[in-house]
């Protein structure tokens, strides 16, 4: 009777949180709700439970993979809205070049004001070299205010400086997205017509 018991007795497959088969003639307990297959003695499927519950790195890829989604939904919403806001202020491609020119000339405004303002700090830093050269000849010593002077000279070019790369740069952004906007434009019209 022991043996006959023994030879009806089920055994259990199921994968582990490793991803390899394993099987028992025992269902571990922390096997619970992640999907076990019962076979008979002869390997056949009796009965096959479903997964009900995920693994640590199922959920994280799930919430992953949620957040994907989240994102690539945001960011149509996001092009629907340029769409509409593209074709809601320009009526052509006339209008878009002419308001990136606008956009560009701002931008060079900024950078000829910055140009006036860098000759003013560079004759600074003129008058103030050649006031310690002066000084050096003599072979006096540096007065602390001119030494100052050329300073606040040299902090305000490389301040300037860095200010016109940035109009500069600002003006390839322009170039860059007006491009991006005409071509944008275009296919949006033609998929209306």
């Amino acid at each position: 009777m022991i043996a006959l018991g023994t030879a009806s007795a089920a055994t259990y497959r199921w994968v582990d949180q490793n991803g390899k088969v394993q099987y028992s003639d025992v269902m571990p307990p922390s096997q619970a709700g992640r999907g076990h297959a019962e076979l008979d003695k002869y390997g056949r499927v009796i009965r096959e439970e479903r997964r009900r519950t995920m693994s640590p790195l199922e959920m994280e890829q799930q919430r992953q993979a949620a957040e994907y989604q989240k994102t690539l939904k945001r960011q149509q919403q996001a092009q629907q809205r340029r769409d509409m806001a593209l074709l809601s202020t320009y009526t052509s491609v006339k209008e878009l070049k002419l308001a990136r020119d606008r956009a560009i000339e701002l931008e060079n405004l900024n950078i000829r004001g910055l140009q006036t303002r860098m000759d003013s700090a560079a004759q600074k830093l003129a008058a103030a070299n050649a006031k310690l050269a002066t000084s050096r000849n003599e072979g006096k010593a540096a007065p602390a205010s001119i030494l100052q002077m050329r300073g606040e000279a040299q902090r305000e070019l490389a301040q300037i400086s860095e200010a016109m790369n940035q109009r500069t740069q600002a003006i390839e952004n322009i170039h860059m997205r007006y491009e991006e906007d005409e071509k944008r434009f275009l296919e949006l019209k033609e998929s209306m017509r």
